[in-house]
C-alpha cells in the first residue's frame, strides 16, 4: 500500500499541473474538419451578461452553412438552432431565424445565411457559459462563440406563465411537479420489488454457475430456482403494473378532456441573397495555400481577390467556426462578438483593393484560440480548413465569400490529443 502511494501521489500531482480547466462545453472535443468545413458563426453577440433570476438574455448573430460542407457527412437538411448552456439553467421563450418565428426545426441548406435572435429568461443561480448552436440531423450539435453570464438570486421565485386555450393560465416551472413525483415514484417502488425479490432471496443470481446450465425454459423448481408461488407474485407485480397504467389513463382522461396531439411548424426560413457581387476570391499556392506554426498559432492564408464591383473594397473579417478575426481597430474587434473568441486579421498589402482590380493578398491570424479549440487539422488525413472572408465597399455594403484552403504546418511537433 504504502509502495503505491509512492508512485501514485507524483503521477497525481503531474496530471493536475499539467491538465487545463474545461469552461466551455466541450467544443474542443470535436474533429477540426466538423467545425471547419461546415458552418461559420459571425457577429455573435449575447447580451446582457449579468441579470437576475427571471431576467432576459438575448442571443443575435448569424451563421452560414458552408458550400464545403464535407461528403464524409449527411448533408444538411434539417437543422434546429439553440442556445448551448451547461444544463437547464435558463429557458427559452422566443426564437426568431430570417425574421420568421421559430417554433422548432427548420429545413437548411448548404450555402444558407440564417440570422437568429434567441431570449432567454435566467432560472438558476450561477456564472454559465453560453452559446449559440445548430443541431443537424445526421452530424449532431455545432457550436458558436461563447459568452459568461451571472446569473443573480432573486428575491421573486422564478415563474414561467402560459395560458392555455381554455384562458387558464399555469406555471408551467410548477405546474404538474408532485403529481409526475409521486407517480414516478411508485412505479419505481414497483420496479425495486421486482429487482429485490429476484436478487436477494433467489439463487438466479447468487449461484450463476449453476443456472447458466439450466435450459433457456427450465424453470428449475426443484432446486428451487423459480417456484409456482414465485409465478403467483409475478403475477400480482403484473398486474399492479397493468392497474396503475389503466388508472393513469381513465385519471388522465377525465381531468384533460381537450387534448391535442404534438404539433410540429417545420418550415424552410427565408434566404436573402445580395443582388450584388464585390469579390472573387481564389486560393494562391497550389496546391497548399495555407500555413501554419504551432510555436506561435499563426494561421497565413495566400489569395487572390478580384473586385468586382465599382467602388474599391475591403477585406474586414475572416470567420472560421467559432472564431472571427477582424480587420480593424479594438473597438471593431470587441464589437464582433464574445472577446474570447475574436482576434486581429492582418492583410498585407493593407488598403482597398480598387475597382476592377485583382490583387493577391496574405491573410494572417495569430491567436491561442486556434489551439485551445483545436481549430486547426494538425493529426488528419486531409487538412483542409474553411471560413468566411467578409468584404466591405466604400457605400457599406458587405459581402461574404467561402474560402477553402489547403493548410500545411510550418513544423510538426509531438502533440498529445486532449
Amino acid at each position: 500500500m504504502r509502495r503505491w502511494l509512492v508512485i501514485s501521489l507524483p503521477a497525481l500531482l503531474l496530471f493536475g499541473l499539467t491538465t487545463r480547466v474545461a469552461y466551455a462545453h466541450g467544443e474542443a472535443a470535436d474533429e477540426p474538419f466538423l467545425k471547419d468545413l461546415t458552418v461559420a458563426f459571425y457577429n455573435v453577440h449575447v447580451s446582457p451578461t449579468s441579470i437576475n433570476v427571471g431576467d432576459p438574455v438575448t442571443i443575435t448573430g448569424s451563421l452560414k452553412i458552408l458550400e464545403t460542407w464535407p461528403y464524409t457527412l449527411d448533408p444538411p437538411v434539417t437543422a434546429y438552432i439553440t442556445p448551448v448552456v451547461p444544463g437547464p439553467v435558463f429557458t427559452l421563450v422566443d426564437r426568431v431565424v430570417n425574421g420568421t418565428p421559430d417554433f422548432g426545426s427548420i429545413t437548411v441548406e448548404r450555402g444558407g445565411t440564417y440570422n437568429f435572435k434567441m431570449v432567454m429568461r435566467g432560472r438558476n443561480p450561477g456564472q454559465w457559459h453560453v452559446h449559440p448552436g445548430i443541431a443537424i440531423q445526421g452530424t449532431g450539435t455545432l457550436i458558436g462563440p461563447g459568452e459568461w453570464v451571472t446569473i443573480a438570486p432573486s428575491a421573486t421565485p422564478f415563474k414561467l406563465n402560459v395560458t392555455l386555450l381554455n384562458g387558464r393560465t399555469v406555471d408551467l416551472e410548477h405546474f404538474g411537479g408532485s403529481f409526475v413525483w409521486w407517480w414516478s415514484f411508485a412505479g419505481f417502488i414497483v420496479g425495486l420489488i421486482w429487482m429485490i425479490y429476484w436478487t436477494v432471496p433467489k439463487r438466479t443470481v447468487t449461484r450463476l454457475a449453476v443456472t447458466s446450465q439450466l435450459g433457456a425454459n427450465d424453470d428449475a423448481p426443484d432446486i428451487g430456482l423459480i417456484t409456482p408461488e414465485d409465478h403467483k407474485w409475478m403475477n400480482v407485480l403484473a398486474g399492479v403494473t397493468i392497474a396503475m397504467l389503466v388508472v393513469g389513463w381513465v385519471w388522465m382522461a377525465a381531468k384533460y378532456p381537450v387534448r391535442l396531439p404534438q404539433q410540429t411548424d417545420r418550415f424552410s426560413p427565408t434566404i436573402e441573397s445580395p443582388s450584388y457581387q464585390l469579390a472573387q476570391v481564389t486560393p494562391v499556392g497550389s496546391p497548399n495555400n495555407a500555413t501554419y506554426d504551432e510555436k506561435t498559432d499563426t494561421l497565413r492564408i495566400n489569395l487572390e481577390v478580384k473586385n468586382l464591383s465599382t467602388s474599391p473594397i475591403t477585406p474586414k473579417q475572416y470567420s472560421m467556426a467559432m472564431a472571427t478575426f477582424v480587420n480593424g481597430t479594438e473597438q471593431e474587434q470587441a464589437a464582433a462578438g464574445p472577446r474570447d473568441f475574436v482576434g486581429a486579421l492582418h492583410v498585407e498589402p493593407p488598403g482597398p483593393i480598387p475597382a476592377g482590380e485583382t490583387r493577391r493578398i496574405a491573410l494572417t491570424m495569430a491567436s491561442p484560440i486556434f489551439d485551445q479549440e483545436r481549430l486547426i487539422p494538425l493529426h488528419d488525413p486531409q487538412q483542409l480548413i474553411a471560413g468566411l472572408l467578409a468584404f466591405r465597399d466604400d457605400a457599406g455594403r458587405e459581402e461574404g465569400v467561402t474560402v477553402k484552403s489547403v493548410l500545411v504546418p510550418s513544423e510538426f511537433q509531438p502533440q498529445y490529443l486532449p
